[in-house]
Formats: C-alpha cells, structure tokens, sequence
C-alpha cells in the first residue's frame, strides 16, 4: 500500500466525526444525514463532507434511494465495514490458523482492508479509553488496559510467543474461571507485532 494511502486512511479515521458515523451507521438498513445528525450529534451541514469521504473511502455504503417531493433521499451503512468486512477477513485468516503461511500475494490483496480494520480498530480502543480517564473511574473498574514489550527473541522464540498467544486467546473462553456468570461482556482485543 502506498504511503499516501495509509496516511489517508490514518487521517480519516484520526476524525471523531468519521468515528461517530461509522458507529451511528452499523445497522443494514441504513441512516439518512438527518438521523446520522441526530445519532451523532453532529450539525447536518458539517456531515456532508465527512459522509462523501467516507463512501469514497469504501467505509460507508449506500443502502438504499428513496425518492421524497423529487428529491432523492440517501441511507447510508458502515455495515458492509464493521460487520461484514470484519467477519470476511477472520473467515479468510481462519485458513491460517498459526498465521505463519499468511502469503504476501493474499495480504497485498487485502492491505487496504486490513489497514481500514486496524486503524479503526485502534481508534476504538482509544476512545474507550479516553471515555474511562475523563470519567475518572477508579483502576478496578477500568476495563481498558496496554501493555508494551521489547523482547529479545530469536526466531524459535517469537515462534513459541506467537503460539502461545494464539492458544491463550483461542482458549479464553473455554478457560473462563466464571464460565457460569450471566453478566459476560465482549472483550475487544488487538495484539500487534511489528
């Protein structure tokens, strides 16, 4: 992927407006700019912009038309983003469950994809965490965390964190101590290595 184009979609998703559409718009069916202004809080005259840069960026999709007193009236989607580009990408990396024989022929045909989920991705995390500091919640009730390593491995030995970080997730929910409780939340992760 060219440079420019990661600084784009790194721009784009650095802009709250474009987060707050892209999580008002996650039903199919779709939002039109005046719901999208309701949902978001967002002044309708200043959705326009971001609302074109988002369908250009293939993150936002119109769903539907309806033509209203001869005007023609757009809903628009992130769905087709969030929901099933998401899912199509982890069926697709399904097929390499170690992630060792992910071919570079398959990531550079999926590299935009892939930097859209990350760069979206991260900037969850970083709202979810800047809601929980503002809030000032106390440690124990924070449910966000990082963590940051630079570790000196030889290959076998980033070979051996890589499994063990796959088994550790793969098995997270099977190896819930309070596998009974009824009050379970989604937990979102994203481990990166570079």
């Amino acid at each position: 992927m060219a440079k420019s184009i990661r600084s784009q979609l790194a721009k784009l998703m650095a802009d709250e407006k474009v987060l707050a559409v892209i999580r008002a718009t996650t039903d199919q069916t779709g939002l039109t700019p005046k719901q999208i202004a309701q949902a978001t809080d967002i002044p309708i005259n200043q959705l326009y912009y971001t609302i074109n840069k988002l369908v250009a960026a293939d993150l936002l999709t119109v769903v539907k038309q309806v033509k209203v007193k001869n005007l023609d009236e757009y809903y628009y989607s992130s769905y087709n983003f969030t929901h099933e580009q998401n899912t199509a990408m982890q069926a697709e990396l399904a097929q390499f469950p170690a992630l060792n024989n992910i071919s570079s022929t398959w990531t550079q045909e999926h590299l935009t994809e892939l930097m859209q989920l990350l760069l979206f991705h991260q900037q969850q995390f970083l709202t979810a965490l800047e809601t929980q500091v503002e809030a000032q919640l106390p440690a124990e009730q924070m449910t966000t965390f990082s963590a940051f390593s630079d570790l000196k491995l030889s290959a076998a030995g980033e070979q051996q964190l890589r499994s063990d970080l796959l088994h550790l997730l793969a098995n997270a929910e099977k190896n819930d101590p309070d596998s009974a409780a009824t009050d379970k939340q989604t937990v979102n992760l994203l481990i990166e290595k570079w």
